[in-house]
């Protein structure tokens, strides 16, 4: 997770050469930023704490290929807060229509990293004829945080469940309507960003549930790349962590009929900017299979 700062004192997100708007999407705004034309249009959608500035690299790569569109999630960079609950279903059909009132049409090949990959696989699954390529990048698994509760060494660490209640209980649900302001300037940050993010954390459970519910869209091809680089410093709770998400990331690959599964192996979690020419690599084998 990578705390945003103050969109208000950021330089444009991509200077003069991108066409960024913000659009109505019904009574609030979202922010939305695209370059290059062609179809299909490339859809990216950032992590938790992060912005659209997060695809920089790999929208710039993708630019003279295919029109490629970053934005900024309710609460986040440019875009306003949005209503609750902010679950992956949501968040999909905000997107759906900001795609609709910016006037980008279909078909989408959509790229999400980390929870950015939760609501591009909900978009997948509501509007699948829309859809025509998938890439989630260091994306969870919606088992990752009750897998993550049973592993050994953390069942040593908290042998009667006091951080799963945690997690699981309403507690998290209040911090999101706490004043975040003295934590947003601690960490430099807007404080409608971490409210968005505390209001995502908060949903992260119901928006497990929603993919558990969800079937695989089998006419879609799937591309999951997961971090190769240690994200956790060592130790047993490192290796039993490092060990689960990779199990888990290629589990989520095979559910899919057409799918792709790519190590990053010199990125850690944010790889969209440690190895954007993976991501891109990876997206424009896509636009060639869907182009005739």
């Amino acid at each position: 997770m990578v705390w945003p700062p103050d969109a208000a004192s950021e330089p444009p997100l991509y200077g003069t050469e991108a066409m960024a708007r913000r659009i109505d999407i019904g009574g609030r705004y979202l922010n939305i930023a695209c370059l290059g034309h062609g179809p299909p249009t490339v859809i990216l959608d950032h992590g938790l704490g992060g912005s659209s500035r997060d695809w920089r690299h790999v929208q710039r790569g993708l630019a003279s290929t295919t029109r490629v569109c970053s934005y900024d999630r309710a609460g986040y960079g440019h875009s306003d807060l949005g209503p609750g609950p902010r679950t992956s279903s949501r968040i999909a059909s905000e997107l759906r229509t900001l795609l609709d009132r910016a006037e980008i049409p279909a078909p989408y090949i959509l790229a999400g990293h980390s929870f950015g990959g939760y609501n591009m696989r909900a978009f997948a699954n509501l509007f699948p004829d829309e859809t025509t390529g998938l890439v989630l990048v260091d994306s969870p698994h919606e088992e990752q945080a009750d897998r993550f509760f049973q592993i050994e060494a953390m069942r040593r660490l908290d042998p009667y469940g006091s951080l799963q209640y945690l997690w699981n209980s309403e507690i998290l649900g209040s911090l999101s309507a706490i004043d975040l302001k003295p934590f947003a300037r601690l960490l430099d940050a807007r404080s409608a960003s971490m409210q968005a993010i505390f209001s995502e954390i908060t949903g992260f459970a119901e928006s497990s549930r929603e993919l558990r519910s969800y079937s695989s869209p089998n006419k879609i091809p799937v591309v999951v790349i997961a971090h190769g680089r240690r994200v956790v410093a060592g130790g047993t709770l490192s290796d039993q962590l490092e060990d689960q998400w990779l199990s888990l990331q290629k589990d989520l690959a095979s559910r899919f009929k057409h799918h792709r599964f790519i190590v990053a192996e010199h990125s850690g979690h944010t790889i969209p900017l440690e190895q954007p020419d993976l991501v891109i690599d990876a997206i424009k084998r896509l636009i060639l299979d869907h182009r005739p």
